[in-house]
Protein backbone atom coordinates (compact mmCIF):
# COMPACT_ATOMS: atom_id res chain seq x y z
CA UNK A 1 0.00 0.00 0.00
CA UNK A 2 1.39 3.40 -0.92
CA UNK A 3 2.12 5.67 2.02
CA UNK A 4 -0.48 8.46 1.68
CA UNK A 5 1.95 10.81 3.37
CA UNK A 6 4.47 10.30 0.55
CA UNK A 7 1.89 11.65 -1.91
CA UNK A 8 1.71 14.97 -0.13
CA UNK A 9 3.74 18.00 -1.02
CA UNK A 10 6.57 18.79 1.44
CA UNK A 11 4.65 21.68 3.01
CA UNK A 12 1.61 19.45 3.52
CA UNK A 13 3.73 16.71 5.10
CA UNK A 14 4.93 19.17 7.73
CA UNK A 15 1.51 20.68 8.34
CA UNK A 16 0.68 21.27 11.99
CA UNK A 17 -2.72 22.27 13.34
CA UNK A 18 -2.25 25.47 15.28
CA UNK A 19 -4.48 27.16 17.82
CA UNK A 20 -5.86 30.69 17.48
CA UNK A 21 -3.24 33.30 16.65
CA UNK A 22 -2.34 35.56 19.58
CA UNK A 23 -4.03 38.96 19.54
CA UNK A 24 -1.99 41.82 18.16
CA UNK A 25 -1.18 44.87 20.26
CA UNK A 26 -3.64 46.79 18.11
CA UNK A 27 -6.42 44.31 18.92
CA UNK A 28 -5.56 44.40 22.60
CA UNK A 29 -5.58 48.20 22.63
CA UNK A 30 -8.91 48.25 20.77
CA UNK A 31 -10.59 45.85 23.19
CA UNK A 32 -9.27 47.67 26.25
CA UNK A 33 -10.30 51.12 25.01
CA UNK A 34 -13.69 49.84 23.83
CA UNK A 35 -14.36 48.34 27.26
CA UNK A 36 -13.28 51.57 28.96
CA UNK A 37 -15.73 53.53 26.80
CA UNK A 38 -18.63 51.13 27.26
CA UNK A 39 -18.09 50.88 31.03
CA UNK A 40 -18.00 54.65 31.43
CA UNK A 41 -14.38 54.68 32.54
CA UNK A 42 -13.89 56.92 29.50
CA UNK A 43 -17.14 58.92 29.51
CA UNK A 44 -18.62 60.89 26.63
CA UNK A 45 -16.48 63.79 25.40
CA UNK A 46 -13.32 62.40 27.04
CA UNK A 47 -10.22 63.56 25.17
CA UNK A 48 -8.26 60.61 23.76
CA UNK A 49 -4.60 61.55 23.56
CA UNK A 50 -2.45 58.84 22.02
CA UNK A 51 0.54 59.48 24.28
CA UNK A 52 -1.43 59.32 27.52
CA UNK A 53 -3.40 56.28 26.42
CA UNK A 54 -0.21 54.51 25.34
CA UNK A 55 1.32 55.19 28.74
CA UNK A 56 -1.81 53.99 30.55
CA UNK A 57 -1.92 50.78 28.49
CA UNK A 58 1.88 50.37 28.60
CA UNK A 59 2.23 50.01 24.84
CA UNK A 60 3.54 52.15 21.97
CA UNK A 61 1.46 54.84 20.29
CA UNK A 62 1.08 52.99 16.97
CA UNK A 63 -1.36 50.29 18.20
CA UNK A 64 -3.27 52.97 20.12
CA UNK A 65 -3.58 55.03 16.94
CA UNK A 66 -4.84 51.98 15.05
CA UNK A 67 -7.31 51.17 17.83
CA UNK A 68 -8.68 54.72 17.82
CA UNK A 69 -9.18 54.56 14.05
CA UNK A 70 -11.12 51.34 14.48
CA UNK A 71 -13.27 52.82 17.24
CA UNK A 72 -13.91 55.83 15.03
CA UNK A 73 -15.12 53.55 12.22
CA UNK A 74 -17.55 51.97 14.71
CA UNK A 75 -18.91 55.34 15.76
CA UNK A 76 -17.64 55.28 19.35
CA UNK A 77 -14.99 57.95 18.76
CA UNK A 78 -15.16 61.16 16.73
CA UNK A 79 -12.46 63.53 15.49
CA UNK A 80 -12.63 67.28 15.07
CA UNK A 81 -10.20 69.32 13.00
CA UNK A 82 -7.21 70.45 15.04
CA UNK A 83 -8.33 68.62 18.19
CA UNK A 84 -7.75 65.29 19.87
CA UNK A 85 -10.34 62.58 19.16
CA UNK A 86 -13.04 62.28 21.82
CA UNK A 87 -15.52 59.69 23.01
CA UNK A 88 -18.73 60.28 21.12
CA UNK A 89 -21.80 61.45 23.02
CA UNK A 90 -25.02 60.01 21.63
CA UNK A 91 -28.28 61.89 21.91
CA UNK A 92 -31.40 60.16 23.18
CA UNK A 93 -32.95 60.60 19.75
CA UNK A 94 -30.00 58.84 18.11
CA UNK A 95 -30.24 56.03 20.64
CA UNK A 96 -33.96 55.51 20.00
CA UNK A 97 -33.35 55.54 16.25
CA UNK A 98 -30.68 52.86 16.62
CA UNK A 99 -33.07 50.75 18.70
CA UNK A 100 -35.68 51.09 15.96
CA UNK A 101 -33.21 49.81 13.37
CA UNK A 102 -32.10 47.04 15.72
CA UNK A 103 -35.72 45.96 16.00
CA UNK A 104 -36.07 45.63 12.25
CA UNK A 105 -32.84 43.67 11.88
CA UNK A 106 -33.13 41.43 14.94
CA UNK A 107 -36.75 40.51 14.27
CA UNK A 108 -35.69 39.36 10.81
CA UNK A 109 -32.64 37.53 12.21
CA UNK A 110 -34.80 35.72 14.77
CA UNK A 111 -37.16 34.48 12.08
CA UNK A 112 -34.25 33.22 9.98
CA UNK A 113 -32.56 31.59 12.99
CA UNK A 114 -35.67 29.65 14.06
CA UNK A 115 -34.98 25.95 13.75
CA UNK A 116 -31.38 26.53 12.61
CA UNK A 117 -29.53 27.05 15.90
CA UNK A 118 -27.39 24.30 17.40
CA UNK A 119 -29.33 22.64 20.29
CA UNK A 120 -26.21 22.31 22.43
CA UNK A 121 -25.34 25.96 21.94
CA UNK A 122 -28.91 26.99 22.75
CA UNK A 123 -28.77 24.87 25.93
CA UNK A 124 -25.55 26.61 26.95
CA UNK A 125 -27.18 30.00 26.47
CA UNK A 126 -30.23 28.95 28.48
CA UNK A 127 -28.00 27.71 31.30
CA UNK A 128 -26.07 30.99 31.28
CA UNK A 129 -29.33 32.94 31.63
CA UNK A 130 -30.49 30.80 34.56
CA UNK A 131 -27.10 31.13 36.28
CA UNK A 132 -27.30 34.90 35.87
CA UNK A 133 -30.80 34.96 37.39
CA UNK A 134 -29.67 32.87 40.38
CA UNK A 135 -26.57 34.96 41.11
CA UNK A 136 -26.85 37.01 44.28
CA UNK A 137 -25.06 40.07 42.90
CA UNK A 138 -24.28 39.55 39.20
CA UNK A 139 -21.65 41.87 37.75
CA UNK A 140 -22.12 44.12 34.73
CA UNK A 141 -19.62 41.89 32.90
CA UNK A 142 -21.83 38.85 33.59
CA UNK A 143 -24.87 40.77 32.36
CA UNK A 144 -23.22 41.73 29.10
CA UNK A 145 -21.67 38.32 28.58
CA UNK A 146 -25.06 36.62 28.85
CA UNK A 147 -26.76 39.31 26.78
CA UNK A 148 -24.16 38.92 24.04
CA UNK A 149 -24.66 35.14 24.00
CA UNK A 150 -28.41 35.50 23.43
CA UNK A 151 -28.16 38.03 20.63
CA UNK A 152 -25.23 36.21 18.98
CA UNK A 153 -27.32 33.02 18.96
CA UNK A 154 -29.94 34.88 16.92
CA UNK A 155 -27.73 36.93 14.62
CA UNK A 156 -25.26 34.17 13.78
CA UNK A 157 -28.05 31.61 13.62
CA UNK A 158 -29.67 33.68 10.86
CA UNK A 159 -27.00 32.42 8.48
CA UNK A 160 -26.53 35.95 7.12
CA UNK A 161 -23.08 37.28 8.03
CA UNK A 162 -23.85 40.82 6.83
CA UNK A 163 -26.98 40.95 8.97
CA UNK A 164 -25.04 39.59 11.97
CA UNK A 165 -22.32 42.24 11.59
CA UNK A 166 -24.84 45.09 11.34
CA UNK A 167 -26.55 43.88 14.51
CA UNK A 168 -23.21 43.60 16.32
CA UNK A 169 -22.28 47.19 15.44
CA UNK A 170 -25.66 48.57 16.52
CA UNK A 171 -25.65 46.63 19.79
CA UNK A 172 -22.18 47.98 20.53
CA UNK A 173 -23.46 51.53 20.12
CA UNK A 174 -26.60 51.02 22.21
CA UNK A 175 -24.72 50.11 25.39
CA UNK A 176 -25.18 53.68 26.57
CA UNK A 177 -27.97 52.71 28.96
CA UNK A 178 -26.33 49.85 30.85
CA UNK A 179 -27.86 47.57 33.45
CA UNK A 180 -27.05 49.93 36.32
CA UNK A 181 -29.25 52.58 34.66
CA UNK A 182 -32.22 50.22 34.20
CA UNK A 183 -32.08 47.75 37.13
CA UNK A 184 -35.83 47.15 36.88
CA UNK A 185 -35.23 45.48 33.50
CA UNK A 186 -33.05 42.70 34.94
CA UNK A 187 -35.66 39.99 35.58
CA UNK A 188 -37.95 40.84 32.62
CA UNK A 189 -34.90 40.91 30.33
CA UNK A 190 -33.80 37.46 31.45
CA UNK A 191 -37.30 36.03 31.05
CA UNK A 192 -37.56 37.50 27.56
CA UNK A 193 -34.18 36.02 26.69
CA UNK A 194 -35.38 32.58 27.75
CA UNK A 195 -38.47 32.98 25.54
CA UNK A 196 -36.27 33.97 22.60
CA UNK A 197 -33.97 30.98 23.01
CA UNK A 198 -36.91 28.56 23.28
CA UNK A 199 -38.63 30.02 20.22
CA UNK A 200 -35.63 29.77 17.90
CA UNK A 201 -34.68 26.34 19.27
CA UNK A 202 -38.13 24.93 18.55
CA UNK A 203 -38.25 26.46 15.08
CA UNK A 204 -41.17 28.79 15.80
CA UNK A 205 -40.26 31.67 13.49
CA UNK A 206 -43.44 33.67 14.11
CA UNK A 207 -43.03 33.52 17.88
CA UNK A 208 -39.30 34.25 17.65
CA UNK A 209 -40.03 37.44 15.71
CA UNK A 210 -42.79 38.46 18.14
CA UNK A 211 -40.69 37.91 21.27
CA UNK A 212 -37.63 39.75 19.92
CA UNK A 213 -39.77 42.69 18.81
CA UNK A 214 -41.44 42.87 22.22
CA UNK A 215 -38.05 42.58 23.92
CA UNK A 216 -36.69 45.67 22.17
CA UNK A 217 -39.98 47.56 22.55
CA UNK A 218 -39.87 46.97 26.31
CA UNK A 219 -36.30 48.25 26.49
CA UNK A 220 -37.26 51.40 24.60
CA UNK A 221 -40.31 51.93 26.83
CA UNK A 222 -38.19 51.57 29.99
CA UNK A 223 -35.74 54.16 28.70
CA UNK A 224 -38.50 56.63 27.89
CA UNK A 225 -39.98 56.19 31.37
CA UNK A 226 -36.56 56.70 32.90
CA UNK A 227 -36.07 59.93 31.00
CA UNK A 228 -39.49 61.22 32.04
CA UNK A 229 -38.50 60.79 35.71
CA UNK A 230 -35.28 62.78 35.30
Amino acid sequence: MTDARAQLAPDEQNFTVLGPAPKSLSDQAYERLRDMILSGELPANSSLQERRLAEALDISRTPVREALSRLESEGLVIRQAGRFPVVRQWTVQEYIEMLNVRRLLEVEAAGLAAGRVDPEQAANVRNAIRELMSASVPSVKQHWGCNDMVHALISKGSGNSVLAELIRHLRLRTRIFDFSVLPERFKPRCEEHLEIVDAVLHGDAERAREVVGRHIDNLKLSIMRKLQRL
